[in-house]
């Protein structure tokens, strides 16, 4: 064995495995739910509907925080009523409502008190108006109402029909969305059966955008995941909102399917099995809205992380076309999305590496790679990347007559540490893909020509210890003592090409 084999067998194992690619990319899927955390409210604080009306009208008693507590502890019910609704007024102040105060006034234990009384329905929507301002408040504000006991009457007042039953899912929205241990206390007190139908598309918009919003939260949070037994029973509803016009709707069902599709494979089954839910989700890639696009993508990339049969059955639903398009959106938040969604894909079984090939996915990923910012340029190389790993001989060869080298190379003199790790591995795997086919000289040519190697060997000064010995890896194995003819090509190739009097379908 000649001293280039001996080289080139010690690192047959230096690529990165598809197992590990694709775990990579769940990993990244964390990333990127943490950078878009804030795209939907966590909590909502409700406002006065009528202008001004947070305060007093004319000849109205003004009530003071103290004023308001003793009113609510009154017997009187209309003395009782008017205390409630100065809270809620007071509450619902635009600019820094006094949370604090009343919490620490004691306000508390009568409002949850207050949600008792059947007889008077105006009164349990001042209290639990005024409850949902102070559940929108921050966590020791939420754990307040938690710890007054206010779960359990707000879960019983949702099957009201009209205000009462809005108001009081509003409230327990805000508690679940404040972390997993509220969320969890929501839902041990029975909140998804009774809010299960209002989930459906003939409940009255306001209420329904409510509700929707409502299970989203009950699906967030991590550490731990919510149990998804707890919130399956609501997916077939899901599904069916998935069809309605509203916006606010399709949103907020989207982003509770990304929620669960975040996760282990047996949840995104879970998701998938539900009838009409995934062909729905996938249509929605192509709503007017970025707003409803968004979580639609992220809910369609947690799947594509999935197993290859759950992958699989995205890409029978059409999501392919949809991918694409969104790579040529313009808007850079969903074009990074819709790389990793496709890095996905080409991390995937040869089969699903030409589905994506078939759908005319490559060309607007290289345009992403040549033109977009630095984000989106590195998750196009990721997809890049992913495809030199898994992909075929003639997968490969569409791949290197597409022209991407260059603009894939020009990121290895980019400051983003990461983006030069992923195309040095990139190269990598094409290096050896080359090796087995007897392409490297004219690889290494074409390097030379665009500019790459010397990048690449300016990457031996790099400060990231990392690129540096993935730089002399590279230098060292494929540039130097290229006098083994068995790595050498055929003396009448013209251009590079992999499968160049090669057997067809050769996976390398």
């Amino acid at each position: 064995m000649s001293e280039r084999s001996s080289r080139l067998s010690s690192y047959k194992n230096a690529g990165i495995g598809t197992t590990d690619l694709r775990r990579k990319r769940v990993e990244l899927s964390v990333t990127l739910r943490k950078q878009a955390r804030d795209e939907q409210l966590l909590k909502r604080r409700a406002l006065s509907p009528e202008a001004g009306d947070e305060t007093p009208q004319e000849n109205e008693k003004v009530f003071t925080p103290a004023e308001i507590v003793e009113g609510l502890k009154s017997s009187d019910l209309a003395t009782k009523t008017a205390a409630a609704r100065a809270a809620r007024r007071m509450l619902s102040r635009e600019q820094n409502p006094p949370i604090t105060i009343m919490v620490n006034a004691g306000i508390i234990k009568p409002l949850v008190k207050a949600l008792s009384r059947d007889d008077c329905q105006d009164l349990q929507f001042e209290a639990a108006w005024a409850l949902t301002n102070i559940a929108s408040g921050t966590h020791d504000h939420t754990m307040a109402v938690v710890d007054g006991n206010a779960i359990p009457p707000l879960v019983s007042l949702l099957c009201r029909t009209g205000v009462v039953g809005e108001q009081c899912a509003w409230a327990l929205g805000n508690i679940a969305g404040d972390g997993a241990s509220p969320r969890d206390a929501v839902l041990a007190a029975g909140a998804l059966p009774a809010l299960l139908p209002m989930l459906t598309p003939t409940t009255p918009s306001s209420q329904l955008r409510t509700a929707t919003w409502t299970y989203s939260n009950f699906c967030r949070n991590k550490n731990p995941l919510v149990k998804f037994e707890q919130v399956a029973p609501a997916l077939p509803y899901i599904s069916d909102l998935l069809e309605v016009t509203d916006q606010d709707v399709l949103a907020d069902a989207c982003w509770a399917l990304s929620y669960l599709t975040d996760g282990p494979n047996e949840r995104i089954e879970g998701v998938q099995s539900t009838p009409g839910l995934l062909p729905r989700l996938v249509r929605l890639l192509s709503h007017t809205a970025p707003a409803v696009r968004t979580p639609a993508l992220r809910a369609l990339g947690n799947m594509l992380t999935g197993s290859d049969t759950q992958t699989d059955r995205c890409l029978d639903a059409g999501c392919l076309t949809s991918i694409a398009s969104l790579l040529q959106c313009g808007k850079p938040s969903l074009v990074k999305e819709a790389a990793w969604a496709a890095s996905n894909v080409l991390a995937g079984t040869p089969q699903q590496i030409q589905r994506a090939v078939d759908s005319a996915l490559l060309p607007p990923l290289l345009r992403v790679l040549a033109v977009e910012d630095i984000k989106c340029q590195k998750e196009a190389a990721w997809a890049i990347t992913n495809l030199c790993l898994g992909g075929t001989v003639e997968q490969m060869d569409t791949l290197m007559q597409s022209g991407f080298l260059e603009p894939y190379c020009n990121l290895l003199a980019a400051p983003d540490h990461r983006a030069v790790t992923i195309v040095l591995d990139g190269l990598t795997n094409l290096m050896l893909a080359a090796a087995k086919y007897g392409q490297v000289e004219p690889l290494c040519l074409k390097l030379e020509e665009i500019g790459a190697l010397d990048k690449i060997e300016g990457l031996q000064e790099h400060e990231n210890e990392q690129i540096y010995r993935k730089a002399l890896h590279l230098l060292d194995t494929y540039f130097v003592d290229q006098d083994d003819q068995s790595a050498q090509p055929e003396q009448t190739a013209e251009e590079f090409q992999f499968g160049m009097n090669q057997p067809q379908n050769i996976n390398f």
